[in-house]
């Protein structure tokens, strides 16, 4: 499918290089600095990687809700977008040490790109001297649905264990990569040239192209032969980035992995709330974009009740005010951190959380 590039109205982008020369100021406005946090927090690091091609207002937004000190963060800016967005982030970034601002691929909708995207940002988030717990990889148009005290709470839950989206891959995934495509700067052509099969001894898993990595797993992926070998098997293949992170996770010796079954449809995929168009039991409170549903307003009812840790999608210049009101919803939350405690119950009947809990039950809880 043909990627437009649209033009960017200058006047239209916020003039984060102006209102970032003096970050104290910045900061101190925007919020950055006044966030109630735990030792919890402090002791359980996270880092994020953020992949966006336009709305970098959104993306400072995003930025100022899950900043914390001690957290890592990595933006990743299309090279394709137009130069204002890089620099507009850039600016920002200046502003922390924690905070770093890529742009060195131009990301293609359904190619491996995303994936190189997101690896570059691992990279980026293994180099720094934060020792972060885990890598949450985001998009441009997602925002937090938990305050970064619950992630860590969530992410502790999971005993080094990945939250990554994952089943067997079903058919019309494996015939997506039957056949080569050749990537172009700005679309991905499917060609008659079969592809070789695969050969590895690793059965082939689709999910979420987003998740929560432990620290481990994303060094595994780097150093790990069979990694290195499925990226390069997936690299002219459709929709790859559905397909990497999903399969390793199930392969033998992977830091964090399992074989179990975790998708969105059963409710037990923790990383992400996401309505898909044929979803029968939901209604969607906004507009469908690519088969996947932009909330608005209208939804938040709904989405402050859900137990997931992000919710995607939504979208500034559709409807600014749902994102603004989970802005200022988190922020009351992190207030009320020393009053709402953190009910473990629910989290503790997801499939790949439960079975550690009875592996060790009590060391289980005493670490919690």
């Amino acid at each position: 499918m043909m990627t437009q590039i649209i033009p960017v109205n200058e006047s239209r982008i916020c003039n984060f290089t102006k209102i970032t020369e003096n970050c104290q100021l910045f900061r101190y406005i925007n919020g950055y600095d006044n966030k109630a946090i735990t030792k919890l927090e402090e002791d359980f690091p996270l880092a994020f990687g953020i992949r966006l091609y336009n709305s970098p207002e959104q993306v400072e937004q995003i930025l100022r809700i899950i900043y914390r000190p001690h957290n890592f963060y990595c933006i990743h800016v299309d090279t394709g977008s137009d130069i204002h967005i890089f620099n507009s982030l850039k600016a920002v970034a200046r502003c922390f040490e924690n905070v770093v601002v890529l742009s060195k691929i131009r990301t293609l909708y359904s190619s491996i790109r995303l994936v190189e995207a997101d690896l570059l940002c691992m990279k980026e988030a293994l180099k720094s001297t934060i020792q972060w717990k885990y890598f949450l990889n985001m998009a441009g148009e997602e925002v937090p649905l938990k305050t970064n005290l619950k992630m860590v709470q969530i992410c502790r839950l999971l005993q080094g264990r990945n939250e990554i989206e994952s089943e067997p891959a079903p058919p019309f995934a494996i015939r997506r990569m039957k056949w080569v495509y050749n990537l172009t700067e700005f679309e991905m052509i499917k060609t008659k040239v079969l592809k070789m099969p695969f050969t590895l001894n690793v059965r082939l898993r689709k999910g979420c192209a987003y998740g929560t990595f432990a620290r481990k797993f994303v060094h595994f992926v780097f150093k790990n032969d069979i990694a290195n070998d499925l990226f390069e098997f997936l690299k002219d293949t459709y929709a790859p980035e559905e397909v990497f992170f999903n399969t390793l996770n199930s392969v033998d010796g992977a830091p964090g992995g399992y074989n179990v079954t975790i998708t969105n449809a059963n409710r037990d995929f923790l990383s992400r709330s996401i309505k898909w168009q044929w979803d029968r039991h939901f209604k969607c409170p906004g507009k469908f974009r690519r088969n996947i549903c932009v909330f608005n307003n209208k939804a938040l009812p709904w989405l402050v009740k859900q137990p997931e840790m992000i919710v995607n999608k939504m979208d500034g210049d559709y409807d600014q005010v749902v994102i603004d009101c989970m802005e200022e919803y988190l922020h009351n939350k992190t207030l009320q951190a020393g009053v709402n405690g953190f009910n473990k119950t629910r989290y503790l009947q997801y499939p790949h959380i439960k079975d550690l809990h009875k592996k060790n039950k009590k060391n289980l809880w005493d670490k919690i």
